[in-house]
């Protein structure tokens, strides 16, 4: 059988690791400063120097002479490798070919010189090479070595490079050299403690190896603790890299300062041979990095710098600087463009005009070629300003503590805008180097959450992508994709294990027990104490029954590893068994990590990790004893740090509830105070924060509410109670104490409640919606039993609670689901969902899919008797039945009713006033009535049956036939044959988006109508056409997330595409067009209600000229709660780009920014549908790596 040929990263690892042993490596060899160029290797025929693993590799020959080349090249110079001599092989890349230019039929095309034009392609897999290349000391006839004395001073080009970097470099502090992450500062003995001045500026240029790993620099992870596998790798780097400047510069190379690291770096290749690729890769960037700063001009200020001076340079130019002139001339072009609309066409007309695709008036259209040349310079001027851009740093404000940059909230005073794009950056980083995964093995699920909303919001991978106006994006856009990919199922596999931690923290043993078995395929016991035990175990047979031992115990070899969990009682239960020992050991760890997300004290959940690591490290065999005792001594701090914060919980809740017995410590209750409000002035009352009192059945001013806009209703009968005399300065706040069932929490935190850990109850946070939190007030829940709610009417109250519009029969408490109405639907739109029983104790689950608020509800002690609760659920069951039948006849004669319709409607030959508003062609299967302004569009199922029309206005507002069926109903564009022939099924919301994306990809697409009925649409078509695959694209309505609190077109087109395994994409317009100014004061959903309320009281006020008027103190205070002009002019111009059709016409962008979007990512995912089919069947993996062995076991002995 022929030997398995090594993989050339093996034979390069295995070569290293031996001279590691040796102290023979490259980078652990001294080089005397001497002449530049004197040690790396290099190509004498190119004249180019091997780079990156290849240099390492070379150098490891332990050859003297630095030139090397291959058999021909040593030929064509006249000269001969002796007979009998071996090469050495190197490896190179190749990214990108040269392939001749052909045409539509696949004939070469002709440049103007008559010869076969050449077009540089991007390879998709980019292909290795080998090359064998041969030593000069291994080649007769070659002329000796020429060594020419340097043009330069080896010692000043070295102090130019330190000063042009402007790194803040300090002497004399201690008698050490390093880097310091947190001051970002090198450290260095003076100058006189060094035996020469080159050992002076190799050890300095060392540190400024680490220095260039900075975030805002080459932003490598430096966050590692001394003696720590991380601290090696970043060292290994460094040196590789001081080895290259030490012979580019001639200063020399002095490695003895970091023999400490041999044992982690031989640790390293062994368990990894591509790490040394990476570190020699990396040293490359660093040595580019600090060379550049030859290049640089040095200012009067050195190295010595302190932080809080000004910067050494000038900050670099951003993309908006370097393409500043052209966006200057967009806009002089576009104004230029809208003077002469206005002299055309008036100002009324010229802002419909502008999106004419063209203009009778030659000034008109001269003025708009202009603007769309203009335009087009400023996009490829963008274009080029992020490729330069992308040469500097590849991410800027990226910061290496995991922990910290992935937290979803903050306590501190940061803008949430730069910790998002700190999250982002750290996210993209981490993706970028591969560790992903890693850095967020111990995350919470919120923090892995986040990570994997941002991998969506890479897509598409184009600068239009609002993600990659913030970022650079990389050339390699398959290899960046590929990454994503790559990522997906690690981090859904942690998010599942993520969530057994939160169900665990949350004490619901159901869900704890449900996620444990779909993340890990085991059974996890509800008391389980958070200990975990891996025993290496044997069989025994005694007695005729086979027991399960430690092997250490039989004194043999262990037959397999056991994992055992313990109770709170102290005992164990077994989990499961594996094969190998590395299997059993990664379980435990996971299981330690979900342990330490399930405890709410942050030193705790460190503490278990620091064990977890410490039990990993003992238990390699690879660990040195510098790596236990690291381990070891970070598991004593984590302990120490968790018993003081234990010791000063336990203090602060003695002393808490010392002040709480306290007589002096209760506050008295405070009346309320009411008012008098009449009914036509309710809504004026409860704009300006009044609330319902539903015992006394009278409004009221809640605490904390200033109570002067109310003077109108307070006279003659408001109970407004003298202040008690308070002990607290009265610019403190007392937090409001909020009475929420467990099942509850989730709409409670929606709606601004928060956690006090250490008074164990939720409360009003800093952004609480108070008029969503009334529902828990603790006066909600009197002291003394009073007579419990009818379940139906707390179960509405439960739904009013998270949005919900409860009318007419809901809710139905039949045990089956329902829709229903919430805040914020347009008509006819049901976003809101129930189920509720009666069985037993009353229960049910409400969601609001408009805001993703969700709630589980039990009734608080009222119990049906079995008469009352068979009679309500047989009048459900037959309102149920009944409704069914008669909306199915309803469907049936509304579908009759609109196909006799039909014959009196004509096909669409000249646009409608729709078509042309919306700049589309006509296309057939759309109709209109005789005088050609309703648009009329036909509505089928999947098995071509008409059920419904849709009408459109001259106006454009938009109706369906009365009592029809639109669920699951769509029209095609270019109809069903042609979407059978089509290579995948398009899908949008709308008839223009539909009829736009079609035109622009050129086969047949499907309007579904509105988001609501993407899903249905979706599933329907691809059961249809399985083959095909599916790509939804939706509405971005980021107005609703300002005003609703949820982007619903983009929502319901995600679970659309997640329903049929397909692809969602949204529009990407140019800056300013589709979001939020920054400088306006933010909008959120209780403010756009609040500014809604005001319009009504007012409006009110206004027509009831009998009622009491309101206070110019209570208008000025409604008056408050307007938005603005321009916020309001803001939500306008989000809502008008929402769609591809709103791209096409109404954006800078035009139809060529779809045609950028829509048909590259079209083309992408046919694409890789057809290279699926094409690739052979993989043979099946195994389900679960922790699939335990058949159960062998009569007895268990842990």
């Amino acid at each position: 059988m022929t030997e398995r040929r090594k993989p050339f990263h093996e034979t390069v690892a295995e070569r290293l690791i031996e001279q590691l042993k040796a102290g023979t490596a490259p980078w652990q060899r001294p080089w005397v400063p001497g002449e530049p160029g004197s040690m790396l290797p290099v190509n004498p025929t190119t004249g180019k120097r091997y780079k990156g693993i290849n240099a390492i590799h070379l150098m490891s020959q332990g050859r003297t002479d630095p030139r090397w080349m291959t058999y021909k090249q040593a030929a064509a110079a006249g000269a001969q490798v002796r007979k009998g001599e071996h090469g050495t092989a190197v490896q190179y890349w190749k990214f990108s070919e040269e392939q001749a230019l052909r045409d539509e039929h696949g004939r070469p095309v002709l440049d103007g010189e008559g010869r076969p034009a050449q077009v540089t392609v991007v390879l998709e897999r980019p292909r290795v090479f080998f090359a064998t290349v041969f030593n000069a000391e291994q080649i007769d006839g070659l002329v000796p070595l020429e060594r020419q004395p340097p043009a330069w001073d080896a010692l000043e080009r070295a102090e130019h490079i330190l000063q042009a970097s402007g790194a803040v470099i300090r002497h004399g502090e201690i008698d050490q050299a390093f880097y310091r992450l947190a001051t970002d500062s090198i450290h260095l003995p003076d100058k006189g403690q060094f035996e020469t001045a080159s050992n002076y500026y190799a050890t300095a240029l060392h540190e400024l190896g680490h220095w260039t790993g900075h975030a805002t620099r080459l932003d490598r992870d430096l966050a590692h603790p001394r003696g720590s596998e991380g601290y090696a790798r970043e060292e290994l780097r460094a040196e590789i890299a001081s080895m290259i400047l030490g012979d580019e510069l001639g200063i020399g190379h002095d490695p003895g300062q970091h023999v400490a690291y041999v044992a982690s770096w031989i640790k390293a290749l062994q368990a990894d041979p591509l790490e040394v690729f990476r570190a020699a890769a990396e040293a490359e960037k660093i040595k580019d990095y600090v060379m550049a700063f030859e290049q640089r001009q040095v200012q009067e200020h050195g190295p010595q710098q302190e932080p809080d001076q000004a910067p050494l340079l000038p900050p670099p130019p951003t993309v908006a600087e370097l393409s500043a002139a052209q966006y200057a001339a967009m806009k002089a072009a576009d104004a230029a463009f809208g003077a002469a609309l206005v002299r055309a066409y008036g100002e009324t007309a010229a802002g419909d005009r502008r999106y004419a695709p063209s203009h009778d008036d030659p000034d008109v259209q001269a003025a708009a070629d202009a603007f769309k040349s203009a335009a087009d310079a400023w996009r490829e001027a963008v274009a080029d300003a992020r490729h330069i851009v992308a040469g500097r740093d590849s991410v800027q404000q990226a910061i290496p503590t995991e922990e910290v940059s992935m937290q979803t909230h903050t306590d501190d005073a940061t803008d949430p805008r730069e910790h998002a794009a700190r999250v982002e950056a750290w996210t993209l980083a981490h993706l970028m180097r591969d560790t992903l995964p890693h850095a967020l093995a111990s995350a919470r699920l919120e923090q892995i959450g986040r990570a994997r909303a941002l991998l969506d919001e890479m897509q598409p991978l184009n600068p239009q992508n609002a993600f990659w106006t913030r970022h650079v994006l990389p050339d390699d856009i398959d290899a960046l994709d590929d990454r994503i990919q790559a990522v997906i199922a690690p981090l859904e596999q942690l998010r599942e294990e993520a969530k057994v931690a939160q169900a665990r923290q949350a004490g619901d043993r159901a869900a704890f027990e449900a996620a444990a078995r779909e993340a890990f395929d085991i059974a996890l016991p509800h008391d389980w104490n958070g200990q975990v035990q891996v025993q290496a175990s044997a069989e025994l047979d005694f007695e005729g029954a086979t027991h399960v031992v430690a092997a250490t115990d039989l004194g043999v070899a262990p037959q397999f590893w056991s994992v055992y969990v313990q109770r709170d009682d102290g005992r164990y239960a077994f989990v499961q068994d594996f094969r190998h020992a590395q299997q059993a050991e990664h379980l435990a760890y996971r299981l330690a990590v979900v342990a330490a997300n399930s405890t709410e004290s942050a030193q705790a959940r460190e503490a278990i990790l620091a064990r977890a690591h410490e039990d990993r490290v003992r238990r390699d065999p690879a660990s040195t004893e510098a790596d236990i005792a690291a381990a070891s001594e970070a598991r004593k701090t984590a302990e120490m740090n968790r018993t003081l914060a234990d010791t000063e919980a336990q203090t602060h809740g003695a002393e808490a509830a010392a002040q709480q017995d306290s007589p002096s410590a209760q506050p008295a209750e405070a009346a309320r105070t009411y008012l008098h409000v009449p009914y036509t002035e309710k809504d004026a009352a409860k704009a300006l924060g009044a609330r319902w009192d539903r015992k006394e059945q009278a409004w009221y001013v809640p605490p904390g509410v200033d109570s002067a806009p109310f003077a109108a209703w307070m006279q003659g009968g408001a109970r407004d109670p003298a202040p008690a005399p308070s002990r607290e300065d009265p610019g403190a706040r007392r937090r409001v104490y909020l009475a929420v069932p467990y099942g509850e929490r989730g709409a409670a935190k929606a709606a601004g409640a928060a956690w006090d850990a250490a008074a164990k109850s939720w409360y009003a946070g800093p952004k609480a919606d108070m008029e969503r939190l009334q529902r828990w007030l603790p006066d909600k829940m009197p002291a003394e039993q009073a007579p419990a709610m009818n379940p139906r009417d707390e179960f509405a109250e439960a739904l009013r609670s998270i949005g919900a519009i409860v009318t007419g029969e809901h809710p139905i408490m039949d045990g089956n689901k329902h829709r229903i109405a919430v805040e914020g639907d347009r008509k006819g739109e049901q976003a809101g969902f129930y189920v509720v029983h009666l069985d037993g104790h009353p229960a049910g689950y409400i969601k609001n899919n408009r805001t993703g608020v969700e709630m589980t509800w039990k009734a608080k002690g009222y119990v049906l008797d079995p008469q009352e609760k068979a009679r309500l659920a047989a009048a459900a069951a037959s309102t149920l039945a009944a409704r069914a039948d008669a909306q199915a006849r309803q469907h049936e004669a509304s579908a009759q009713r609109v196909c006799r319709q039909m014959a009196e409607l004509v096909s669409v030959t000249e646009p409608t006033p729709y078509l042309r508003d919306k700049g589309i062609r006509v296309h057939a299967g759309v109709f209109t009535d005789r005088d050609g302004k309703t648009t009329c569009i036909p509505a089928f199922d999947v098995d071509g049956k008409q059920w419904t029309m849709q009408y459109i206005q001259e106006d454009g507002t938009k109706r369906f036939a009365k009592d029809s069926r639109k669920e699951g109903c769509f029209h095609v564009v270019g109809g069903m044959d042609a979407l059978a022939r089509a290579p995948a099924l398009v899908i949008s919301e709308g008839y223009a988006t539909a009829a736009t994306n079609a035109e622009v990809i050129g086969f047949a697409t499907v309007a579904a109508f509105d988001a609501g009925n993407l899903a249905a649409v979706a599933l329907a078509l691809h059961e249809k056409f399985p083959e095909k695959p599916v790509l939804i694209l939706g509405d971005d309505d980021r107005q609703l997330e300002l005003t609703q609190g949820v982007n619903a077109g983009r929502v319901k087109a995600q679970e659309a595409a997640k329903a049929v395994g397909g692809t969602a994409l949204f529009p990407i317009f140019a800056p300013g067009e589709n979001a939020y100014p920054a400088e306006l004061a933010p909008i959120t959903p209780p403010i756009y209600r609040a500014h809604l309320r005001a319009i009504k009281a007012l409006e009110d006020a206004q027509q009831d000229s009998e009622g009491a008027k309101l206070t110019d103190q209570q208008v000025a205070a409604l008056k408050g709660a307007l938005l603005s002009d321009a916020q309001l002019e803001a939500l306008a111009r989000m809502k008008s780009h929402t769609d591809f059709n709103d791209l096409a016409t109404r954006s800078v962008l035009g139809r060529e920014g779809v045609e950028r979007q829509v048909k590259a990512e079209a083309v992408r995912v046919i694409r890789k549908i057809e290279a699926q089919r094409e690739r052979p069947p993989e043979q099946e993996k195994e389900h679960n790596s922790h699939a335990p062995l058949p159960p062998k076991r009569v007895a268990r002995i842990a």
